[in-house]
């Protein structure tokens, strides 16, 4: 692909009054640079995104679990953008990107922007198995999880007359494809559920039949978290009955089977994948920008290597100059909220004519739910380590409540707390 790009400047347009920004994809990075740009005459902001609303990934889990409902963990994007002025929305999935000529190409119109904003995130990488992409259930959007809460109630009611054994445990099986951050946390909602639903509300069933599998291709879970959490993780997991497969990947899932790379084979109608993840390569941007996983390659503020006014952030971006970070940061909410606060910070000083910030991660440790009232926190630099309830309330205070800063937090945290306190959940009162 042969593209010309303008040279690298970051002088604002000198035609332009008015800095015209479009930020693609509305999620923790995009949102949080549209919001702190707001109410700020000198920039005129438009977000595109193919959802009408912004959702709180962390919470879909409770949503598949019927801890929250949808409408608990979103809001509009009309509503968020309320009384700001020099904030819109406009609903669309980008198609194309027309450096030169300043445009991008929508599946619904053309827009003009003065800087762009690729805040896209990251899609789910099945390794090219056609049969794992159709047939397994994700935990990315509001859809996947309402999707996988049908899932548990169709099952439950498909057994609650069945007496054959085998059959009820291939029903009953669910497996966990990934050992990072969202499977263990998956692997640990399907272990509550098992234990408080199932056993609780179905006394009918045979609980113990219900089997969940963590499947990780690394030797070890949660990687990139300190030695401690990991630890911990592991055991809770197993102490719920978790069985976990080190060293494994998950080849294939056809036939109600799902093929591990050990030649191992799981009866299961259940597969659930969080093992891989990419980015999508966006048609007007040269071969060269895109590094592993299909991210973005920027520099240290934020700017896409080889142009002069496209910018990304989150999990999209690829940031290598970094000397803590050389492999890219975490792709986590944090970073992503910590960059759209940068480049708004930025565009503010761009518009000032004033030198930039390059961007420094403040990491506010990890956090993890390890189950109902139970999680793992720890901050490595200072070697403090939490587990179980005393760490489920410091990651509300440390990480929920910062991440939510765009939508009620009064009211999720009510619904939160009424939920994990009282078990107010029931997948059998599903519409």
């Amino acid at each position: 692909m042969n593209i010309t790009y303008r040279r690298n400047s970051w002088r604002q347009p000198e035609t332009k009054s008015i800095m015209k920004i479009i930020i693609v994809g509305g999620g923790f990075a995009g949102v949080r640079l549209a919001l702190s740009l707001a109410h700020n005459i000198k920039f005129q902001v438009k977000l595109v995104d193919k959802n009408s609303y912004n959702f709180f990934p962390p919470f879909l889990y409770q949503v598949a679990s019927k801890f929250f409902e949808p409408f608990q963990i979103s809001s509009p994007f009309l509503e968020l953008f309320s009384g700001k002025e020099n904030l819109s929305f406009q609903k669309g999935e980008l198609q194309r990107i027309e450096p030169t000529e300043n445009q991008i190409i929508l599946d619904n119109g053309t827009l003009d922007y003065d800087y762009l904003v690729l805040a896209t995130g990251m899609e789910a990488d099945f390794s090219g198995v056609k049969n794992i992409e159709e047939n397994a259930f994700l935990m990315r959007t509001v859809d996947d999880a309402m999707a996988l809460r049908k899932r548990l109630l169709l099952q439950i009611v498909k057994v609650s007359g069945m007496m054959e054994i085998d059959e009820f445990r291939r029903i009953m099986t669910f497996v966990v494809a990934g050992g990072g951050p969202s499977g263990v946390e998956m692997a640990a909602l399907l272990a509550d559920l098992k234990r408080d639903i199932f056993k609780i509300s179905y006394p009918q069933l045979p609980a113990d039949w219900c089997e969940i599998y963590l499947i990780q291709k690394d030797s070890v879970l949660l990687p990139t978290i300190s030695d401690r959490s990991r630890q911990h993780s592991f055991k809770f997991l197993q102490d719920r009955g978790v069985k976990i497969l080190l060293n494994t990947s998950v080849q294939d899932f056809r036939d109600g089977e799902v093929i591990l790379s050990s030649g191992a084979v799981i009866q299961t109608e259940n597969l659930i994948w969080t093992a891989g993840i990419k980015g999508r390569k966006f048609k007007g941007l040269a071969d060269e920008v895109f590094g592993k996983q299909d991210r973005i390659r920027v520099d240290g503020y934020h700017k896409v290597v080889g142009t002069y006014n496209i910018f990304a952030i989150g999990d999209i971006c690829l940031e290598t100059d970094s000397a803590e970070y050389p492999e890219g940061h975490p792709q986590v909410a944090q970073v992503a909220i910590q960059q759209g606060e940068n480049l708004a910070r930025n565009f503010q000083l761009m518009a000032e004519q004033k030198g930039l910030g390059k961007f420094i991660y403040k990491d506010p440790g990890i956090s993890l739910l390890t189950g109902r009232m139970k999680a793992v926190v720890g901050w490595n630099k200072f070697n403090i380590h939490l587990t179980g309830k005393i760490a489920w309330v410091a990651n509300i205070f440390l990480h929920w409540y910062p991440m939510t800063g765009h939508v009620n937090r009064y009211k999720m945290a009510f619904y939160g707390i009424r939920s994990y306190l009282f078990k107010h959940q029931s997948l059998g009162k599903m519409d």
